[in-house]
């Protein structure tokens, strides 16, 4: 797999070079492409967005009004998003690192240029800045822009509010308190665009980490007449909780304490290698006079470093479970290296379970060496 540095290399360096180039003749080209490239190697994806942004900063007009509107001028010969998806547009991660860097040197100037770099690409990264910093500014704009037909600047309202933006700063007012933001996903709750309700969910999930309570008052008050998309929503909004066995979240999306008998939990092989993959099996036998829907998950505790335990929980499957009836299920896990998560040789466990609640687990033993 290709790193995800390389997504901003040298042909990216020069693109973003002639655009620039083509918008501000004064620019100098070459020597803005020898700076990056001398340094471009050796640096992670965000550190080199932030390269291209500081090394283009250094060649823009020394006005930063200026600066910010021939970076708008610069990209608006490329296409919108829905137009074409040819054109490279990891080069737009400069801009997002030039907004957070140098914004708020010239606030208006610098966000005439964030719609224009979310519609080519997004500038929920680029946007937090004035959110933290100068959230009466941001705050009409993102009401106007709620409502604009272009579907990318609509999801900007959604992402670019999030609490817990992966890659984004988080914005500690919104951890700590995000009712402002929530008059903005009422305006997207219903959105026409599956991309844009996608993002509303992501951010409730966010202040469910933070404010489960408040996130599920709007579950609630959502909830009533809600379309099929709707609730499609707020079920994938739900999602943390749903892991964590929430009762309230729980109950809201009509999934009540589990009536029935696990017939049989197995897990093969009880002894693996790290890149093997364990399977586990499944029996369920209902003990109730009406359908049921379950909700079945697996809690794994890995063993860590020296020899404490840490809970994930991974998804298996949502199913109506009718009166009496038997139910099979089987899931695989492929126990292999990953960045996000180190494995240790050692005695782990796998919990059952389902509504949120464990029934059954199964102790099995991983080797990494």
């Amino acid at each position: 797999m290709e790193p995800f540095k390389n997504f901003i290399d040298a042909k990216v360096v020069r693109t973003l070079s002639q655009l620039v180039k083509a918008a501000y003749p004064e620019f100098d080209d070459k020597r803005f492409q020898k700076r990056c490239l001398a340094k471009l190697d050796a640096l992670e994806l965000k550190q080199r967005a932030a390269l291209l942004a500081e090394e283009l900063w250094r060649e823009l007009p020394d006005d930063p009004r200026q600066a910010f509107e021939v970076a708008r001028q610069a990209i608006l010969p490329v296409p919108l998003l829905e137009e074409d998806d040819s054109f490279d547009g990891w080069l737009f991660m400069a801009f997002n690192s030039l907004l957070t860097a140098h914004g708020l040197e010239a606030p208006d100037a610098a966000l005439k240029l964030v719609p224009e770099v979310t519609q080519r690409f997004t500038a929920e990264f680029g946007i937090r800045v004035f959110l933290i910093h100068k959230p009466e500014k941001v705050f009409p704009l993102l009401q106007r822009w709620a409502m604009d037909s272009n579907h990318n600047l609509r999801r900007l309202v959604s992402e670019g509010t999030r609490p817990r933006l992966p890659w984004g700063e988080q914005i500690t007012a919104f951890v700590q308190d995000p009712r402002p933001v929530l008059p903005l996903l009422e305006l997207l709750k219903d959105d026409p665009s599956e991309y844009v309700r996608r993002s509303v969910a992501n951010n409730l999930n966010d202040i469910s980490k933070d404010n489960p309570q408040l996130m599920l008052d709007t579950v609630e008050a959502w909830l009533a007449d809600a379309s099929p998309q709707r609730q499609r929503l707020l079920k994938h909004a739900c999602r943390s909780l749903v892991k964590q066995g929430h009762p309230r979240c729980l109950k809201l999306l009509g999934y009540q304490a589990p009536k029935l008998k696990v017939a049989g939990f197995s897990a093969s092989p009880r002894s693996l290698k790290l890149g093997e993959k364990l399977v586990l099996h499944l029996e369920l036998q209902s003990t109730a006079p009406q359908t049921q829907q379950l909700i079945v998950d697996y809690r794994f505790h890995f063993v860590k470093a020296y020899g404490q335990t840490s809970p994930k929980v991974f998804k298996g499957a949502t199913l109506a479970l009718a009166p009496k009836a038997k139910r099979s299920l089987r899931k695989s896990f492929h126990l292999k290296p990953i960045t996000t998560r180190k494995y240790y040789t050692g005695e782990n466990t796998v919990d059952l379970l389902i509504n949120g609640k464990p029934l059954a687990s199964i102790p099995f033993h991983l080797s990494v060496s």
